[in-house]
C-alpha cells in the first residue's frame, strides 16, 4: 500500500513538472498533505519531522531507504525535518504532496523538492545556499569595506534576490504565506549583515560608529516586527532577532560587566517580545550564553535568577538550572563527577580510573561530524608525541552507536587502549557540559579538574599544556 502510493506521488510530481504555469487550484481541497521522499547514503533509517510546538514525528525509511508521511489537518507553516546530523526546513501547506530527494554526503547542496509545494521550497533552499556563500564572502573582505560600500554591495545583493524573487511570484501563483516566508528568508539575512558589520567595527573597543555610520542605516529596524508567529521558524528571522538584541544592548546599556548588560538584555526582549514561543527562545540562548562562559557561580545565579523572571517555558527552565549546577560542579579544583565508560573491549569502567598520569586530558567527539573526529585525533596525537605526561583520552558521544563506534576506531588505527564511549552519552554530557565539540576537560591524577573549558584548536591551548605541565611537576 505504501509503495503505491509512492507511486502515485511520483506521477503527481511528474504531472505538476509539466504543468509549471500553475499550482493546483484544487490543492486547498485535498484532505490530506503528504511529505514524503529518498536518503541517498542514509545515515539512520529515519527522518524526524517536526513544529516549534514540542511535536515530533519519526518517519521509518523503507527497504529503498525511501519514505512518505501522510497529514491530516495540517498546521501550516515552517517545519524541521532531521536526518541525523543534518536539518533542513520545509514549509507546508494544506494539500502540498512534496518529495525530496537528498544525498547525505552532500546535504543541502544535493536536496532537491518536486511535486505540488516544491517550488517555493527550492526557493528557500536556493536562498540557504546563496546566502551560506554570500555570508563566506562576508568574513574574508566584506567587514572591512566602509559603511558606504558595504551598503552598496549588500543593496546589490539583496535587489538581485528580490529581482529572483518577483520572478518566482509573477510566474506562479504563492499563497500569502508561502510569498512572505520566502521573502523573509532573504530580507532577514540581509537584516543580519548589517548588525554583523555594526558588531565587527563599532563593537567594544571598536571604532565610534557616530562618526561615519550613515543615519539610514539602521532604517530597517523601524520595521521590524518582534511577534511574527509565521516567522519564528524561520532561521534568518530568528539569528536576526539574536544580533539585533546583542547590538541594541552595546548601544543602550549603561553596564560595563557582563552580568548588568545581560540582564539588560533580558529585560529588553521580555519589554519588545510578548509572543511565548520566540520571547522563550531568545532569552534562553542569551542565559546559556551567559552560563557557559561564565567564570563565577555567584554572577551565574544573579543572570539565572532574572532568566526565571521572564521565561514561561517549564521545561526550558528546568534544563538551565541543571546546565547551571553542572558548570558550578566543573570549576577548577573540584572532583570531576564520574562517568561509566565502555572500552574497545566492551568492559565497563569508570572515568576516575583513567586518571593514571600527572594530567589527562579528555576530547569528545560524534561520528555524525567526520571531519571534526578525524581532525581531533590528530591533533590529540600531535600534542600526545609533544607531551608524554599528558594521557589524551578520546571519548565518543553518540547515543547507543557501540558497533559502528569500533568499527570506526578500529578502521582509523586509533590508539583503542585510548578510546572509550558513554554508557549513558546524555546524562553524561549534561553533567559534562559538552556543548561544543572542541571542548577538553583536563584533570590531574586525583581527578581534580585543572580547566573544564579547554578548546583543542584554541591557538593558546599548547600554552595552556606547558603551563599546567609546569605546574604539575612542581606540585611533585
Amino acid at each position: 500500500m505504501r509503495s503505491s502510493i509512492f507511486r502515485y506521488l511520483i506521477k503527481v510530481s511528474f504531472v505538476s513538472c509539466c504543468f509549471l504555469s500553475c499550482e493546483s487550484t484544487e490543492k486547498n481541497d485535498r484532505e490530506f498533505t503528504y511529505f514524503g521522499g529518498e536518503i541517498v547514503n542514509p545515515n539512520t533509517n529515519y527522518i524526524v519531522l517536526s513544529k516549534g510546538n514540542g511535536v515530533n514525528d519519526t518517519i521509518p525509511l523503507d527497504r529503498n531507504n525511501r519514505f512518505l508521511h501522510k497529514i491530516k489537518n495540517l498546521d501550516e507553516g515552517l517545519y524541521a525535518f532531521r536526518h541525523k546530523p543534518e536539518n533542513q526546513i520545509v514549509l507546508l501547506e494544506k494539500g502540498d504532496s512534496i518529495l525530496i530527494r537528498l544525498n547525505t554526503l552532500e546535504f543541502d547542496e544535493s536536496l532537491v523538492f518536486t511535486g505540488d509545494g516544491a517550488r517555493k521550497n527550492n526557493f528557500l533552499i536556493d536562498m540557504f545556499l546563496r546566502n551560506e556563500t554570500e555570508r563566506e564572502r562576508l568574513r574574508r573582505t566584506d567587514f572591512r569595506l566602509s559603511p558606504v560600500f558595504f551598503s552598496k554591495h549588500q543593496d546589490s545583493l539583496l535587489k538581485s534576490k528580490m529581482q529572483s524573487f518577483d520572478k518566482l511570484t509573477s510566474k506562479y501563483k504563492l499563497s500569502s504565506l508561502a510569498a512572505k516566508l520566502t521573502q523573509a528568508s532573504f530580507v532577514f539575512d540581509y537584516y543580519t549583515r548589517h548588525e554583523l558589520y555594526y558588531q565587527r567595527r563599532y563593537g567594544i573597543g571598536g571604532l565610534d560608529s557616530t562618526k561615519d555610520l550613515p543615519s539610514n542605516f539602521f532604517d530597517y529596524r523601524n520595521t521590524i516586527n518582534f511577534n511574527d508567529d509565521e516567522l519564528k521558524r524561520l532561521y534568518s528571522y530568528n539569528i536576526f532577532l539574536n544580533h539585533y538584541f546583542t547590538n541594541y544592548t552595546e548601544e543602550q546599556t549603561k553596564y560595563k560587566d557582563q552580568v548588568g548588560s545581560t540582564i539588560f538584555k533580558l529585560k529588553l526582549i521580555d519589554s519588545l517580545v510578548q509572543h511565548p514561543y520566540i520571547k522563550n527562545n531568545l532569552v534562553r540562548r542569551v542565559t546559556t550564553k551567559f552560563l557557559l562562559d561564565s567564570k563565577n557561580s555567584t554572577n551565574s545565579n544573579k543572570v539565572l535568577k532574572h532568566y526565571l523572571s521572564v521565561s514561561s517555558n517549564k521545561k526550558n527552565q528546568k534544563e538551565l538550572r541543571k546546565l547551571a549546577r553542572s558548570i558550578s560542579r566543573l570549576r577548577p579544583n573540584n572532583t570531576i563527577p564520574d562517568q561509566d565508560l565502555i572500552t574497545s573491549k566492551g568492559e565497563i569502567i569508570k572515568l576516575s580510573s583513567l586518571f593514571e598520569k600527572p594530567i589527562t586530558a579528555l576530547y569528545f567527539w560524534s561520528m555524525d561530524r567526520k571531519d571534526h573526529y578525524m581532525r581531533a585525533h590528530k591533533k590529540a596525537s600531535y600534542l600526545s608525541a609533544l607531551h608524554p605526561n599528558i594521557d589524551f583520552i578520546a571519548i565518543n558521544t553518540d547515543d547507543e552507536q557501540t558497533k559502528n563506534w569500533l568499527k570506526t576506531i578500529k578502521r582509523h588505527h586509533y590508539n583503542l587502549n585510548s578510546e572509550y564511549e558513554f554508557k549513558y552519552p546524555k546524562c553524561s554530557s549534561e553533567e559534562l557540559v559538552i556543548h561544543y565539540s572542541d571542548k577538553v576537560i583536563l584533570v590531574n591524577n586525583n581527578g581534580k579538574i585543572i580547566n573544564a573549558e579547554a578548546n583543542l584548536f584554541s591557538y593558546t591551548f599548547e600554552k595552556q599544556l606547558l603551563k599546567y605541565t609546569r605546574l604539575a611537576s612542581l606540585n611533585k
